[in-house]
């Protein structure tokens, strides 16, 4: 009987590896499945802000482009010059911003 039980006990010690093997498998799988996951969601927040950030510049700069110039008077501002021929020769005056 004592032959038949150290063979029980083999077999249970056996079995009892095995279910921890797979176990730690199932564990390890499972872990490597969030980090693979978390990478993606990341990976994907961070180009979701890019075309977020894209989108915004876009829009200011159309904005910029639709809205004009700001007219702050300072002296170093463009002008759209006018040359006219006159009598003693081209006159250029400065006829505002463009």
């Amino acid at each position: 009987m004592s032959e038949a039980t150290n063979s029980s006990d083999q077999i249970t010690r056996g079995v009892g590896r095995v279910v921890r093997a797979i176990a730690a498998t199932v564990i390890a799988v499972a872990f490597i499945g969030l980090v693979l996951f978390l990478a993606a969601f990341l990976t994907a927040a961070a180009l979701a802000a890019v075309g977020v950030a894209i989108l915004a510049g876009s829009a200011w700069w159309l904005w910029s482009k639709i809205r004009g110039p700001r007219k702050s008077g300072e002296s170093d501002d463009p002008t759209l010059l006018v040359a006219r021929r006159g009598p003693n020769g081209w006159t250029v005056e400065g006829s505002g911003r463009f």
